[in-house]
């Protein structure tokens, strides 16, 4: 088991990965804090709102996973959908002069994930509304599968050990999951869950790898025990004080410049746990720099035009600034799924996983 989507990792399934219990860091009271204003919420009733984007004629974009459809939805709150593929996760939508980008994988968020490889599609919409298929992620995965020969895990336990517990040491499956996308000049970057993985899909459909990331270092302790047999799965004692090789999964990506922002999940399972980063990184040396940690399912990135570093946290408190490597609060809000700012404006999904999720947009001042 590993990741397939954020609505899965929200519902603690598919996933093989415990982690640390931390206390979540201060987010309130920061008077370096920017002031937030001019909260609306411009629709709602959305079905699953894992992605938003800023789109043409001052249009929002939302993906919404759980019907499978890409609408637009105007400044006034007017819905008009653009995709609609039942069955199907539409996801990762982004926009850039004139044409929209996003993704069609196979199997409907909710449903039990899909197994091995299989159709992960890159497709863009024109000026025009004439759809078109970029590229299939999963033909890349299939041929290199960068993370093939990786051990998650637990790395140095004994046989005898970790035949009491085979699930606590895997190696990265052939799977493509692209759930994130940003484009720029030369083409489009992709984050892809599955693969754990950053990669870019130039002018022409060509796939070429990025990044491949590194797992994520976990001591199992006995709050990670307590919670493994929350989910079901037995950590035996020899297992304690063992480091635990966490997937790495990319969940949204940005660019500013010569730097790629990212977030990281690392398979949290559990409202409490708070273990999620915030990384940049160079595009032409791949110097890589953590930006913050400690926070609690960022699925969600966005930077303003001073650079300021904006996530959104599933299961914290909504969409928070990066101040000194700790996550400062500044739209309190539920289950936010997706940041994008453009110019002064915010925007938000929330209450993503419930039956009726949200749009809000606001002011940055």
């Amino acid at each position: 088991m590993k990741f397939r989507t954020v609505a899965a990792v929200a519902a603690a399934s598919a996933l093989t990965v415990t982690l640390s219990v931390t206390p979540s860091q201060a987010r309130n009271n920061n008077p370096t804090a920017p002031t937030i204003s001019n909260v609306k919420t411009l629709a709602e009733g959305l079905a699953g709102p894992l992605k938003v984007a800023f789109g043409p004629h001052g249009n929002i974009l939302v993906a919404e996973d759980f019907a499978g459809q890409l609408s637009s939805i105007s400044p006034t709150g007017e819905k008009k959908t653009l995709v609609n593929a039942p069955g199907k996760e539409i996801v990762g939508v982004s926009h850039e002069r004139g044409t929209t980008y996003y993704f069609e994988n196979a199997g409907a968020t909710g449903e039990e994930p899909p197994s091995g490889a299989t159709p992960a599609l890159l497709k863009s919409i024109n000026k025009s509304g004439k759809i078109h298929t970029i590229t299939d992620i999963t033909e890349f995965e299939k041929t290199h599968d960068p993370d093939g020969s990786t051990v998650y895990g637990v790395r140095d336990a004994s046989a005898s050990c970790l035949a009491d517990a085979p699930w606590m040491q895997s190696t990265g499956e052939l799977y493509s999951h692209p759930f994130s996308s940003v484009p720029a000049r030369n083409g489009v970057y992709v984050g892809d869950a599955g693969a754990n993985t950053i990669l870019h899909v130039n002018n022409h459909g060509k796939v070429s790898l990025v990044k491949a990331l590194k797992a994520e270092p976990i001591t199992v302790t006995e709050a990670v025990r307590d919670l493994a047999e929350g989910m079901g799965l037995s950590v035996p004692d020899c297992m304690l004080g063992h480091t635990y090789w966490a997937q790495p999964v990319p969940t949204d990506i940005t660019i500013m410049g010569n730097w790629l922002y990212y977030t990281v999940l690392p398979g949290v399972p559990g409202e409490s746990l708070s273990s999620g980063k915030v990384y940049k990184m160079n595009l032409h040396t791949k110097k890589t720099q953590v930006l913050a940690t400690g926070l609690s399912a960022p699925t969600g990135i966005a930077l303003d035009k001073r650079g300021n570093v904006y996530v959104s946290e599933l299961f914290g408190g909504g969409i928070s600034r990066i101040v000194n490597g700790h996550a400062v609060s500044v739209l309190p809000a539920q289950m936010a799924s997706d940041v994008a700012i453009h110019n002064n404006k915010l925007i938000a999904g929330t209450e993503a996983l419930t039956p009726s999720g949200k749009l809000v947009t606001a002011t940055i001042k």
